[in-house]
């Protein structure tokens, strides 16, 4: 990504700051390498709640926090949903159903569902979607509902 940030100076959409090694990294999903290195060494697991940024601890919804019971990890429960992309609120409802009621037969659910995501990623353009993040989608629902 590069810097690039507008008059204002806050960083321009993600769209506007990838670059072509960035996107062809996202879409083939080696941007995902460096996490091995923190499964291997314990720190995340291989199926769990992917790592979200600490700014949007503010807007999750009370039983979305059931996500922070268990680990991190590479392979998130919404992998077993057939929609490539999913709204933050079926995201974080997996999330917090996985966290609620772990299970081996959950694990090898989603660990096999892998295979159809990569086969799917290539047919629905993946790496070019970039959706908006959580904290400006909650910040406009609850603007809305006041």
């Amino acid at each position: 990504m590069r810097e690039d940030k507008d008059s204002d100076g806050k960083y321009l959409p993600e769209e506007l700051r990838i670059t072509r090694l960035g996107r062809f990294l996202r879409s083939t999903s080696l941007d995902e390498l460096p996490e091995l290195i923190n499964i291997i060494f314990g720190a995340m697991s291989v199926i769990g709640p992917r790592p979200l940024p600490p700014i949007y601890d503010h807007y999750y919804h009370e039983h979305e926090r059931a996500r922070f019971n268990v680990r991190s990890g590479l392979i998130p429960p919404d992998s077993i949903d057939k929609e490539p992309i999913l709204s933050w609120d079926r995201q974080l409802a997996y999330e917090a159903e996985y966290a609620t009621n772990l299970s081996l037969k959950i694990d090898l659910r989603i660990f096999f569902s892998v295979i159809r995501i990569l086969m799917r990623r290539k047919q629905s353009g993946y790496g070019g979607i970039i959706r908006i993040p959580l904290n400006e989608e909650r910040k406009t629902i609850r603007n809305t509902e006041d």
